[in-house]
This record gives C-alpha cells, sequence and structure tokens, in this order.
C-alpha cells in the first residue's frame, strides 16, 4: 500500500534535528502501527510504502500515479506497480487554510484535494490539523452542489489556541465507523496533542449567534463529526472509504508538541505565561519513566489511520 505524504511544513528546528520532516515521522508511526496490527489482530494489512512531496514548494504527486479503482475491487492482487498511490496524507502546517489567497501553494493544494476527491475515488485522503482544514476547506465548501447548501469553513478559533492533551468526546456514529479506536481508548474520550489557532467550522448567519452545539452541527451526508471539544466542535472529518480526518496530532509526543509550541511563542509573540500553561497542557502526557510511549490515544490513533488506508476499518 503506497501512500504520498505532502509536507506542508518543515518541524521547528529542534524537532526537525530529532526526527526529521514530518513524511518521516508519519512513516515511522504507520509502519509501526501496521506491524502491531498484523500481530495483535486478525486484519491482514498490507506493507506500507511512502512517498515524500514538497507541497510548500509546489510538488504534488502526479495525478497519473493515482490509484483508479478502489483497492478491494481488485481481490488483493498486488498493482501492476507498486509507484500507484492508494491514499494521500496531508500533514499538519503553521500556516493557516485561511491564507490561500496570499500564498498561491495553498490554493493549489485545495484544487488538488478536490481533484483527487472527484475524478479519483480509489485514493483515500486522510489530514491532520492543518491537513484537516484544507481538506474541509476544499470539499465543504457550499459551492459545491453535493454538499445541499451547507457551508463550512476555517476561522481562527475565538477563544484562542488549544493545545496539549484536551480529550475528546467522540461522536456516537464515528465510534461505530472506527471500533479499534473506539474499544481501545484508555477513557471513553480521544487524548491527543493538539496545537491549533484555526478550527472548522459552520458559516455563521448574517445574525450573530452563540457557537452551536455539537448536536446541532448537521454535516452533508454521509460525512460524520469525529468528536468535539468546547473550544472546537468539529475535532476530524469521516466522508465513509474516502476521506478521515484529526484536528489532533498523532504524529506527536509531547517532546514534539512541547518544541513546538516554544517556537511559536517565539514567532508569533506569546506571552511567558501563555508559553508556560500551555507546555503544562502538553506535559499531562509524558510518559512515567521506563513507559512504553506517551500516556495518550496516538498508537490507537495511528492504528485507525492504517486500517482506514487499507479498507478496513
Amino acid at each position: 500500500m503506497h501512500i504520498a505524504i505532502l509536507d506542508a511544513d518543515i518541524p521547528v528546528p529542534n524537532v526537525y534535528a530529532s526526527r526529521g520532516l514530518y513524511s518521516t515521522q508519519f512513516r515511522t508511526l504507520l509502519q509501526a502501527a501496521a506491524s502491531r496490527l498484523t500481530t495483535t489482530t486478525t486484519h491482514a494489512v498490507p506493507e506500507i510504502n511512502t512517498s515524500s512531496y514538497d507541497v510548500v514548494g509546489g510538488v504534488l504527486p502526479a495525478l497519473n500515479r493515482l490509484r483508479t479503482a478502489p483497492l478491494a475491487q481488485e481481490n488483493g492482487t498486488k498493482n501492476e506497480s507498486e509507484d500507484v498511490i492508494d491514499g494521500i496524507l496531508i500533514t499538519g502546517s503553521s500556516n493557516s487554510a485561511c491564507d490561500k489567497h496570499t500564498k498561491p501553494w495553498i490554493a493549489e493544494l485545495e484544487k488538488y484535494i478536490q481533484t483527487v476527491f472527484v475524478e479519483f475515488p480509489g485514493v483515500k485522503i486522510f489530514g491532520s490539523c492543518f491537513g484537516h482544514q484544507i481538506i474541509a476547506q476544499a470539499l465543504l465548501s457550499p459551492s459545491l452542489p453535493e454538499n445541499d447548501g451547507a457551508g463550512f469553513h476555517v476561522e481562527q478559533c475565538p477563544y484562542g489556541y488549544e493545545v496539549g492533551i484536551v480529550p475528546i468526546t467522540l461522536d456516537s456514529a464515528f465510534n461505530e465507523a472506527f471500533p479499534h479506536i473506539a474499544k481501545n481508548l484508555k477513557n471513553r474520550e480521544f487524548r491527543l496533542q493538539l496545537v491549533h489557532g484555526d478550527r472548522v467550522f459552520p458559516i455563521p448567519t448574517n445574525t450573530p449567534t452563540p457557537d452551536p452545539k455539537p448536536e446541532q452541527i448537521t454535516l452533508p451526508s454521509p460525512w460524520l463529526n469525529l468528536g468535539y471539544t468546547s473550544k472546537c466542535p468539529i475535532q476530524g472529518l469521516y466522508h465513509p472509504g474516502r476521506v478521515l480526518t484529526f484536528q489532533g496530532h498523532f504524529e506527536f509526543d509531547s517532546f514534539v508538541n512541547r518544541e513546538t509550541c516554544i517556537e511559536f511563542g517565539r514567532r508569533f509573540g506569546w506571552k511567558e505565561d501563555d508559553i508556560g500553561g500551555s507546555v503544562k497542557g502538553i506535559d499531562v502526557a509524558v510518559a512515567e519513566e521506563g513507559g512504553d510511549g506517551d500516556d495518550d490515544d496516538s498508537r490507537v490513533a495511528a492504528e485507525g489511520v492504517v486500517l482506514f488506508f487499507a479498507g478496513l476499518s
């Protein structure tokens, strides 16, 4: 199974020096998740290969390399070429999806997502944080006829950044769609590292109203909402068999998010108290000495993404 990973940013310096590009980090985590699934479940998970693309530099996978039929329709046989791309993964970014009018690469990425979704039904799409937001912006616009006039956009969160481990309440329909995630959560809530100042939100009417409750948000069928927090009522999206997004970062452990937060504070002029408070929220997941990874749900999230790409969720 070949996943094309679109690097939408370069990690902050300390993270890059330790872990490399986001595409490298995703490859490591997805391959480890596939290995765990192979040894601990009955799922026949294919081997994962990846390629990486500098989307900020305008490099996107060639359309003639994309799968033209769903993997399941090929009865488990190998592609005529292992270069055929089965899925696309869009990483996080310090850039905003809202900046498509001033940063041409964001507008080009949005058009590319629309093209892949419409013309290549055999290709699955996953997005993390910025990836989640740009996918929503591309595919949930009210201008698209399949959305029945429903409108969603990316906006700056009026409550400020959401940083660290913020438990996400999962939607019951998402739990049914991803039983592997639902049954393996440590607490019935989804715990991933977060660091974002934008959110996906219904396009407001002309009359200002309070934020709708999560159960009042209606996505166009067959889209599902992953779940919600108090600051962000759409924490991810699922279009069965086609699209999966997380606002959170399963690819971030406490080290990566801490270094990212500290660097963001320097770049964007955050107050010292705000940086300190954010770091505290990040470090609640730090594993005890000798522990196996952070105390969060990143491992099961990675497994859910692998099952999604493999058509086994």
